[in-house]
């Protein structure tokens, strides 16, 4: 029974440590028990020219099984895999394979390698931990890790003799536990002894049914969060996510974690976090890269004119390598045609935090692995903590926050980049960002997408440049359209969607102000304006002269020498400059229309005119400043009101006189007020009942318009759908008659009034159909098959939904075989039967021949055996005299029939030898030990011999071990020398022959 060290681990824990490791190592495996089901791998720096002690040191601490990695070497549970020098290892199928590790700087990155590696192979059973190092590998490892569902710890900078490497794995926010060495060991057992996680219980995605409202209640706490919506997410990804998420706090379901949520906003951030973490890195996948460099951009470098600018939308950048690498190339392709052109990379993403890396262009040293050494001294600036992008690629990047489920796309595109982000989308949202992707797009653009991803429905409108690599060129100026109204949210206090609220006049009138030019009949407007209105003066917020209307050559002054002004205090005359401020003072203070009336003014020619002041208040929105037009409205001279109501504004005024007016004015204004007020307020009634309504019109006519939109894009869809299907069912039929035509079977299907619906050539042959039978009753059909229960056996196989088989002949006699089997529609319902017709000619012939030969093999070995007319010739090898004449003895005792034996002895190995090579010997009894040669080393050398006899091994000596090596090298039978008999020694020595002949007759017959 094999030991419990020999079974598959639960989880493989790769430890990535370099300078001050050692202690923390020893720390870590003092605390992990001896039966954790866990296999561990620690990957070190290790020097290339000492031999490494690693495993006498953690022996001193640990009782568990320590092993050097080899070549080839499984990885078994509750054993310690040590990296041995000078060597880098990846694991693959469960198996550790060491390279010699290559002297340029490049490749120096074992943990980093490794942990790819153990990502790629083992998935979420992967865990990853960071101990004190220098440097900055294994930060770049862990996200593959975290991206392919497994655990990363590390230990706390502060308790690392050396912080680099847990500094750097902290700093890429894929961190799942960060604590001090001591407290791993419990935290990792407490991860892997979830029920979750052990696969003991139902799994978060089983646990979502019936917790709906936790989980609709977490999207939008997190959509109130980073602004992103996750319900638009595959299940697959958010499972797997909150899986993590749960199984680290420890906590039994999501209704737990939701409530945990709601009250810890840091766990609520981290979650965010961790459903953002973007795995890239410079010119990853090396081919898709090569491809996209000699295929596409040397064409959108030829194809544009020189003065076009190059533009390429990178949607999903994550921290930058992919926009880097690719203004790399497009720099790169620019120098060889010794050409400068305008290039703006637009890297757009949704995590702000991401964006900000990006936008930094810093890199830990690490990212020499994934770039050449000519690029690194070209297009990075290196120092101590890593590499910086040089300015000159700098510009060449524009990053952005954007949002791919709500924000619109980018245009005028030559090249569009979306790589392995759609994974992560269901597939609605998937074909709106591909729906984006196309429309971004210039005809003949490129679409560069992931390994795993591809135009899904839109691929009529994409044209192939390389499947592997998943590059295509958009086919045609249609352009698609995108849902261009991003999803509702759900507004928390009011219970109403976004989406339904009416957008506000305001939102209308700045629309419709933005996207309509002036008319070209203006101009006449201004021309009507100066001929009928009276004199006017349009002011800014400001009080500045923006414009005037009519003639005002009476109110203003002449323009003077200096400096010129437009505010209206140095625009009007001198003696208009009270009643003016005064209006245009109350003006603004009370937001209104302000009139004065029969304002007194003393021309240039000494002559008196009464004017009416009026100054009008024009809102605009409320982003946009407020105008004040000021109308001069002059009055005719009436003589008997002129003394009584004039006010004469004298530049040499008496202030006694003027307050005196002022207060009667005052207060006829305040009786004119009153009165105004009652009138204003009924018609504020009447205009607020007119409003209500014309509100309740404009909702109508919104609603009606949105439903319009909504049907127009529903229509557009529906409508593509039907060609897109329309397409796929057209290659299903043609797949389907393909498949029939060429398949050796006869086929013919049935609906389920028996009529026939289709059939193949070969049923048609057997059953004498022509294709006039389509749509005709199946037992109108004159059959050349001799089988009378046909239709009672396909009646059967509908009602009774049971697939019958028959074996019959047809009436050239044929055999064949029939299967009845229902046809099951969408809901798994008998809707008729499929008959199918197999010739079984040639594999009844084959079985008859089968039986005959059987029979052949059986008289065959009888007769040879049994009847042997020449006796077997026996070789005896061994060096010890007594026991050959006890083995000759014992052979001799046999009971002698028809079989005669020929027994020939050898004391020696080279006497054997010497033997076997010179005669041909029908069986060979051989003892293990033959003095410094032993009898496996006989059977060994003489594998080749075309007369090489049965080998019987007789031995004193039959370790554990031995019968596997035996049976690789052919020996039929391994005898204890104390268990040697007449009877026994028969038996084996007939049991070889048989077989001999048996496999020497097989040989005849092939």
């Amino acid at each position: 029974m094999p030991s419990h060290n020999d079974q598959d681990p639960t989880h493989i824990v790769a430890i990535g440590a370099s300078a001050g490791g050692l202690e923390p190592l020893q720390t870590f495996f003092q605390r992990i028990p001896t039966d954790s089901d866990l296999a561990f791998v620690v990957i070190q720096h290790l020097s290339p020219d000492f031999r490494s002690v690693m495993d006498e040191l953690l022996a001193r601490q640990t009782n568990i099984p320590i092993q050097h990695a080899v070549h080839g070497t499984v990885v078994n549970a509750n054993t310690i895999y040590l990296m041995p020098p000078r060597k880098t290892m990846t694991i693959v199928q469960g198996k550790l394979n060491l390279e010699d590790q290559q002297q340029d700087r490049v490749n120096n990155f074992p943990i980093d390698r490794f942990f790819n590696s153990l990502a790629e192979d083992q998935g979420k059973r992967s865990v990853a931990i960071i101990l004190s190092g220098t440097g900055s590998d294994g930060s770049r490892g862990i996200k593959s890790i975290k991206e392919a569902g497994g655990l990363v710890m590390v230990q706390d900078p502060i308790d690392a003799k050396f912080d680099g490497m847990p500094m750097c794995a902290e700093k890429s926010g894929c961190a799942d536990i960060i604590a001090p060495v001591v407290e791993l060991p419990a935290r990792l057992i407490q991860y892997i002894s979830h029920p979750v996680i052990r696969g003991e219980g139902e799994p978060v995605g089983t646990l979502l049914v019936g917790a709906e409202d936790a989980l609709h209640g977490i999207f939008e706490l997190l959509r109130e969060s980073c602004q992103v919506d996750f319900s638009q997410y595959k299940g697959s990804t958010v499972s797997r996510r909150l899986e993590r998420q749960i199984s680290l706090r420890g906590l039994r379901d999501i209704k737990e974690y939701y409530k945990v949520l709601k009250e810890d906003r840091a766990e609520l951030d981290l979650l965010a976090k961790n459903m953002l973490i973007g795995v890239t890195r410079f010119f990853r996948d090396q081919e898709a890269f090569e491809s996209l460099e000699q295929n596409v951009i040397p064409s959108i470098l030829e194809g544009t004119d020189v003065n076009t600018p190059i533009r390429v939308w990178l949607a999903g950048c994550s921290t930058g390598e992919e926009a880097y690498s690719i203004a790399i190339l497009l720099d790169e392709a620019l120098q060889q045609r010794a050409t400068t052109r305008a290039i703006k990379i637009f890297a757009t993403d949704v995590d702000p935090d991401s964006l900000a890396v990006a936008s930094n262009g810093e890199y830990d040293l690490n990212i020499a692995a994934d770039i050449s050494e000519a690029r690194l001294k070209r297009y990075f600036l290196q120092s101590e903590l890593g590499y910086t992008v040089t300015p000159s690629l700098r510009q060449m990047v524009v990053f952005a926050t954007h949002n791919l489920l709500r924000d619109p796309p980018f245009s005028n595109c030559q090249l569009a980049i979306c790589r392995n982000v759609l994974i992560y989308f269901q597939n609605k949202a998937q074909q709106r960002i591909l729906s984006m992707l196309h429309f971004a797009l210039q005809p003949s653009g490129y679409l560069f997408l992931g390994g795993s991803e591809s135009p899904g429905n839109l691929d009529r409108h994409f044209d192939v440049i390389d499947e592997r690599n998943r590059i295509y060129r958009k086919n045609s100026k249609v352009r698609l359209l995108p849902e261009s109204i991003a999803p509702a949210t759900r507004n928390t206090q009011s219970g109403r969607t976004a989406g339904s609220r009416i957008p506000s006049v305001e939102n209308l009138v700045r629309n419709y102000q933005l996207t309509h030019r002036a008319p070209v009949y203006f101009p006449v407007l201004d021309e009507l304006v100066n001929l009928y209105v009276h004199g006017c003066i349009v002011l800014d917020d400001n009080l500045d002269v923006l414009h005037l209307y009519g003639n005002t050559e009476a109110y203003t002054q002449k323009l003077k020498a200096g400096r010129f002004s437009s505010n209206i205090d140095d625009f009007i005359i001198d003696n208009l400059k009270i009643p003016v401020s005064n209006l245009l003072h109350r003006a603004q203070n009370e937001q209104k229309n302000i009139t004065y009336h029969r304002v007194s003014l003393k021309t240039d020619k000494n002559e008196e005119l009464l004017l009416n002041i009026q100054a009008v208040y024009v809102r605009t929105t409320n982003t946009s400043p407020p105008y004040i037009a000021l109308v001069f409205e002059p009055l005719k001279q009436d003589a008997d009101t002129e003394q009584l109501e004039v006010i004469h504004f004298d530049p040499n005024n008496e202030h006694q006189r003027r307050i005196l007016d002022l207060e009667k004015a005052l207060k006829q204004s305040k009786e004119d007020l009153q009165l105004t007020v009652e009138e204003l307020e009924t018609t504020n009634e009447e205009l607020q009942s007119s409003n209500e309504e014309l509100m309740a019109a404009n909702e109508e006519l919104q609603s009606t318009n949105e439903e319009l939109q909504s049907v127009n894009e529903e229509l557009y869809s529906v409508n593509s759908e039907y060609h897109e299907k329309i397409e796929e069912l057209t290659q299903v039929n043609l797949d389907l008659d393909n498949i029939i035509k060429s398949a050796e079977i006869g086929f013919v299907f049935l609906d389920h009034a028996l009529l026939i619906r289709r059939f193949s050539p070969l049923a048609a042959k057997l059953l004498n159909l022509i294709d006039s039978d389509l749509g005709r009753p199946f037992h109108h059909i004159s059959h050349s098959l001799e089988y009378d229960g046909i239709l009672g056996d396909i009646s059967k196989a509908i009602s009774d939904e049971l697939t019958i088989e028959s074996e019959i002949l047809h009436e050239s006699g044929t055999p064949l075989w029939v299967k009845v089997s229902p046809y099951f529609d969408d809901s798994n319902v008998a809707m008729g039967c499929v008959i199918s017709l197999s010739d079984i000619s040639e594999l009844k012939k084959l079985k008859d021949q089968l039986s005959e030969s059987n029979q052949r093999l059986r008289d065959t070995i009888a007769t040879a055996f049994w009847k042997q007319e020449t006796p077997l010739k026996l070789l005896l090898v061994d060096d010890n005299e007594v026991d050959r004449m006890a083995i000759r003895s014992t052979i001799n005792r046999i009971k002698r029939g028809e079989l005669q034996y020929q027994i020939s002895e050898a004391a020696n190995f080279d006497d054997a030898c010497d033997l076997l090579s010179r005669e041909r010997f029908d069986v060979c009894l051989v003892d293990y030990r033959l003095g410094e040669h032993n009898g496996f080393e006989l059977v060994e050398r003489l594998r080749n011999f075309s007369a090489q006899p049965a080998f019987i091994v007789v031995s004193g000596f039959i370790e554990m071990g031995m019968q596997d090596d035996a049976l690789r090298l052919g020996i039929y039978d391994m005898i204890d020398k104390s268990d040697v008999s007449a009877p026994l020694l028969e038996r084996s020595i007939r049991y070889t022959q048989r077989h001999r002949l048996s496999e020497s007759y097989l040989s005849n017959m092939e």
